[in-house]
């Protein structure tokens, strides 16, 4: 067995003398008031930790309040957007109805354009009621001898017509009788009387632009050739002691049956003559129409030099110009750029009416040409069925006779 030591003896005789003594009426307090395991190693681990849980309370609260703070922050901006949102819809809404209000009652820029199109009926009517007095209004001496109302022989005609030539002598006639009463020097509006084009596109010198306006030396330049073509005599007029006669009565009601027909075959160029003569009723439309600037830079650019003179167009160049400013003029395209859909329909309506306008025209013309065409079927019958006719009479005569 092994020995025990002294300590321990000590201890054991110390324990078991105190369990023989007798139990006492009072209790031992004891008081702990240090240790140093807990002092050493358990307070300094708990104090880490109480100082990681306050970094993690204070990180938490941060966050919380961070999350807080960014609720409003979104909250505000929800607001704010959704006041934003109602703002910019009253004010879409607002300016939605001042275009519209603007849209109705505005003024287009080129509403003086129309003007145009509104002096079309009276400039038409103008020239339509000029055509009678375009020979006898002229100026010109020639002129009104040559449309004196009676008639003239053939042959005083062709004299008379001869001595008017030496107004619009050309080269070649300056070549051939130059020098004579009959041709001076060349003219500067070479064969006005005797060329198709002095009608068409006025009398001047080879090579020049067609002009729509004429000109009083291209009117009376017109009206000569009208009258070299359409209108030359086919016998004098009868006098007054003639006409008492049986003979001077049937002379007579030829002639007039003669007139007839030339009267209807001279309308068609008297009535392009009077259509080429300045209109007066097309002055105060194109006046208002040069207030807009793409209608004032095209009539600058395409407008005659006679209706710039004047400032009014013959009724043929008038047509052309509210037909060409719209077709062959650039700015217009600018202008149509500028348009809102109410502006834009009404120029339609506009082309569309313009387009009716001359349709109609185009339909009045057919009319003509139609009673032109009868009369000419009237002559062709006339000559085909006279000698027969002629000829039934006089066997018929003869058969009377017996």
């Amino acid at each position: 067995m092994r020995p025990v030591s002294k300590t321990r003896l000590a201890l054991l005789m110390l324990t078991a003398g105190v369990a023989s003594y007798p139990a006492l009426g009072y209790s031992v307090v004891c008081n702990v008031t240090s240790s140093t395991p807990i002092s050493l190693q358990v307070m300094p681990q708990l104090t880490a930790a109480n100082t990681t849980l306050g970094a993690i309370q204070t990180t938490l609260i941060n966050i919380g309040t961070a999350i807080s703070q960014q609720g409003d922050r979104s909250a505000a901006l929800i607001n704010q957007t959704a006041d934003n949102q109602r703002q910019f819809d009253i004010e879409q809404r607002r300016q939605e109805r001042i275009r519209e209000a603007k849209a109705r009652y505005r003024v287009p820029n080129d509403i003086c354009a129309t003007a145009v199109s509104g002096g079309m009926g009276a400039a038409s009517r103008a020239a339509g009621g000029g055509k009678r007095t375009v020979a006898t209004s002229s100026n010109n001496v020639q002129v009104k001898q040559a449309y004196d109302l009676a008639f003239k022989d053939p042959s005083i005609e062709a004299t008379a017509s001869a001595t008017t030539h030496k107004a619009y002598c050309d080269t070649n006639d300056k070549e051939a009788f130059g020098g004579t009463e009959f041709c001076q020097t060349v003219s500067d509006m070479p064969r006005g009387d005797t060329s198709l084009s002095s009608v068409l596109d006025g009398a001047g010198k080879e090579g020049k632009k067609p002009t729509l306006t004429f000109t009083d030396e291209q009117t009376d330049a017109a009206l000569l050739y009208t009258k070299n073509t359409a209108q030359r005599s086919a016998g004098r007029a009868p006098s007054r002691a003639e006409v008492k006669s049986a003979s001077g009565r049937q002379y007579l009601g030829l002639f007039q049956q003669y007139q007839a027909y030339i009267d209807a075959a001279a309308q068609p160029q008297l009535e392009m003559i009077a259509a080429s003569k300045p209109n007066p009723a097309t002055q105060q439309p194109l006046s208002d129409a040069r207030k807009v600037p793409s209608m004032a830079l095209f009539y600058e650019q395409n407008a005659s030099e006679e209706a710039k003179r004047k400032g009014m167009m013959s009724l043929r160049e008038f047509e052309q110009f509210e037909v060409s400013r719209r077709y062959a003029n650039p700015a217009y395209q600018t202008d149509l750029m500028m348009k809102n859909s109410d502006d834009l329909l009404r120029e339609q309506v506009n082309v569309t009416n313009l387009n009716s306008w001359l349709l109609y025209g185009l339909k009045q013309q057919v009319e003509k040409n139609n009673i032109l065409q009868g009369q000419m079927l009237a002559l062709m019958a006339q000559n085909e069925y006279a000698a027969k006719m002629h000829s039934v009479v006089s066997q018929m005569n003869q058969s009377v006779a017996k």
